[in-house]
């Protein structure tokens, strides 16, 4: 499993329980991915890093009628929950296939979605030459990935109050394979160009991101990310309480009642 620092099968059955509101946090940030993506009725689309599979209906949606969607994720618990939740809409193909390794023909594919997954591989320069190599001459690439740590509270609040309890170490996940290691915009650019791309373009987009209740909040966090998922397992429920209020104090200025709406910032790469 050469594409990720971490094995996201291991938080593979959390993904699948907490699909509705992964998307509902995610909602803004995928209209303008596929908004900027256009697909059309007839292409063949791949999609990388499928994870629990969710916008794979859509995405075969918009390429009706005639077109097709392969979808993939390296993780294998992850390509069985994708499969499991597309089977019953028909044209769907699933398969466990490393973004870095991509065993596909060359110029085999109009377009390839590939929704925050690059940022997590330790070399994505790689996995974006093996995009460009499977896409046909006026291909298009769509991916997303996470902006500046500053903008994404939602997930640095968690690591760092892990961190301020020591379950954690480090500083922001900014390295190779970190979830925030891909939020320099021109950085992002020049990896597409590098590549081989090149029509790209790069557009930074804040949203929001609304959940229920501190509680959901970080729950949802440490349930989803295999490095917290583990620091939490390791916890003592002393440990987990401290983590839990630490959070809820880091995020208290983004509180709406109950309900909390965190500031979220990702890149949106299209690249031809």
């Amino acid at each position: 499993m050469s594409e990720s620092v971490c094995d996201w099968s291991e938080v593979a059955r959390s993904w699948d329980a907490n699909r509705d509101a992964i998307e509902k946090t995610s909602r803004a940030l995928t209209e303008v991915l596929l908004a900027r993506l256009t697909l059309a009725p007839g292409e063949r689309v791949l999609e990388l890093g499928c994870g629990n599979g969710e916008l794979a209906p859509r995405l075969r949606a918009l390429v009706e009628p005639g077109g097709s969607l392969l979808t993939s994720d390296v993780a294998p618990e992850m390509v069985e929950v994708a499969r499991k939740f597309t089977a019953g809409t028909p044209g769907i193909d699933v398969r466990q296939i490393d973004a870095t390794a991509i065993d596909l023909e060359d110029a085999s594919f109009d377009a390839v979605v590939f929704r925050m997954g690059l940022m997590l591989i330790p070399d994505p320069n790689v996995a974006l030459e093996e995009t460009r190599r499977v896409l046909r001459a006026g291909g298009r690439l769509g991916a997303a990935v996470w902006g500046a740590p500053a903008a994404n509270p939602w997930l640095t609040s968690v690591g760092m109050a892990a961190m301020m309890h020591g379950l954690v170490q480090g500083g922001p996940p900014v390295g190779p394979g970190g979830p925030l290691s891909l939020h320099d915009p021109v950085d992002l650019e020049k990896r597409a160009r590098n590549a081989g791309f090149s029509d790209v373009s790069v557009e930074v987009v804040d949203f929001v991101r609304p959940y229920e209740s501190s509680d959901k909040h970080f729950d949802m966090v440490t349930a989803l990310a295999p490095p917290i998922a583990a620091a939490m397992r390791r916890a003592t429920p002393e440990q987990s309480a401290a983590v839990r209020q630490t959070v809820a104090d880091l995020v208290s200025q983004y509180r709406n009642g109950d309900a909390l709406e965190l500031p979220g910032q990702a890149l949106v790469l299209v690249a031809s």
